[in-house]
């Protein structure tokens, strides 16, 4: 039996690729890198992505000025969107509590202008009240009124001017502030505007005890505070007068008091 012919090598031809040398063995296919990692093991971990402390890395940006409303919104500036002005319900709600807060103050004075032997005696006799001043002793009446105005234009002036917020204010969560850049108002705007509401409130009060008619006319003391129904910003007449405004007081705006605080 005769072998069976072996495969015998071709003869080189000599051709070579041009990028590739002559002698050179052919290029094998693309193949993965070898894995890096060991079994069992976490994989290898790769290069970390350009960042803070690494050559190229862009520069830290600086963190957002605070401003009024939420975190994240812009700051309105000085006229404010109307999200940040305090509502109507607020303030009301804050003017009622002042109210009663100084009502309760000023209660003493008045108990001790009241002629309490002759109501005694009106009460023993049933004579019947037909002036109510006669229960009174109008110098003492007068010098109750005097101290309650005095207490009330203390009161709001001072708060207003150093904290910008009554106990009212502080309660329903607001705050006075400056109309032109929501900065802290001055202790002449704080005076004036008090001063404003108090000679409204003295005008008013005077003319309702002269006549009906007269009354009136007292009547136009009430656009005072019926001017925050229609009005852009909600400030009342006082608040024109002034300069002020009133915005919300919340964990993310900036107390413009805080700053006057801490250098006193």
């Amino acid at each position: 039996m005769s072998e069976p012919p072996q495969d015998t090598p071709k003869p080189d031809s000599g051709w070579q690729p041009p990028d590739r040398p002559p002698g050179e063995a052919p290029a094998s296919p693309e193949r993965p890198p070898p894995y890096q990692g060991s079994y069992g093991g976490p994989p290898a971990q790769a290069a970390p992505a350009p960042g803070y402390g690494h050559p190229g890395a862009p520069p830290p940006q600086a963190p957002p000025v605070p401003g009024y409303g939420p975190p994240g919104h812009h700051h309105p500036g000085p006229q404010g969107p109307q999200d940040v002005i305090a509502g109507r319900g607020a303030r009301l709600g804050a003017g009622i509590l002042d109210s009663v807060l100084l009502g309760i103050a000023a209660t003493p004075a008045v108990l001790f202008s009241i002629r309490w032997d002759r109501l005694q005696d009106m009460a023993r006799s049933g004579e019947p009240m037909t002036d109510p001043l006669d229960l009174y002793n109008i110098p003492r009446l007068i010098g109750g009124y005097a101290i309650a105005f005095l207490l009330g234009f203390v009161y709001f002036t001072v708060l207003h001017a150093r904290w910008g917020q009554t106990l009212g204010k502080k309660a329903f969560g607001i705050r006075l502030v400056r109309a032109s850049d929501l900065s802290a108002v001055s202790w002449g705007q704080a005076l004036g505007r008090q001063a404003f509401v108090y000679a409204i409130s003295v005008t008013t009060g005077a003319l309702n005890l002269l006549t009906p008619v007269a009354g009136i006319l007292g009547l136009v003391g009430l656009l005072d505070n019926a001017w925050i129904l229609w009005d852009e910003r909600r400030q009342a007449l006082h608040d024109k007068v002034a300069g002020t405004v009133v915005v919300k007081a919340t964990p993310w705006t900036p107390n413009p008091y805080a700053r006057d605080q801490t250098r006193s």
